[in-house]
């Protein structure tokens, strides 16, 4: 596995805890857990993971942010922030495993659960574009195949962060609006 193998948006399929005769449990957020992991090119990682569904849990969110690193089969997460103060400045590393479009983490929980520290196995399996993102990439593949004109729903340039570019929105504006609006962009 390379690391551009890696890079991009991954949804969380599952989240286990290993006992100790080998079997699995859920693991702290429950049956059905929500979440995402985003690796990018540049070597930054984020990772967002929720419990769902109606039933009392001691946790419910767990996130944190960094750096990460590949090295063989083992992926280091050097955290910088996160909901738990105390994995700040930590390097979580796990045994990692890449199937077609499937991820699998493996590392020991960060703190001790009934005296021991349990493997817990996070699988992740690719995200696949929706929303603004699908739009953007269905909006591009037009572009570039010269059959219609379209424009990105976000534009980088902008002052003090991104600007918006309304033009994405509104399908009755026409390439000289869209031109004149990208104008006063820059």
């Amino acid at each position: 596995m390379t690391p551009e193998e890696v890079v991009g948006v991954w949804r969380l399929a599952s989240y286990t805890e290993v006992g100790e005769d080998g079997g699995t449990v859920a693991g702290p957020l429950g049956e059905a857990p929500a979440g995402l992991l985003i690796y990018t090119a540049d070597g930054h990682v984020a990772v967002s993971m929720m419990k769902t569904g109606d039933a009392p849990a001691l946790e419910t969110y767990m996130g944190y942010s960094g750096q990460w690193r590949l090295a063989g089969d083992r992926m280091t997460h050097r955290v910088q922030v996160s909901a738990h103060p105390r994995m700040a400045g930590t390097e979580q590393i796990r045994r990692v495993a890449l199937d077609g479009e499937t991820l699998s983490l493996r590392g020991t929980a960060v703190t001790p659960v009934g005296g021991r520290a349990p493997e817990r196995v996070l699988t992740w399996r690719r995200a696949k574009p929706e929303g603004i993102a699908a739009d953007r990439i269905a909006s591009d593949r037009i572009a570039a195949d010269g059959t219609a004109s379209g424009s990105t729903a976000f534009d980088g340039t902008g002052s003090g962060g991104t600007a918006f570019n309304s033009t994405a929105f509104d399908s009755t504006a026409s390439d000289e609006t869209a031109e004149q609006q990208e104008k006063e962009t820059h």
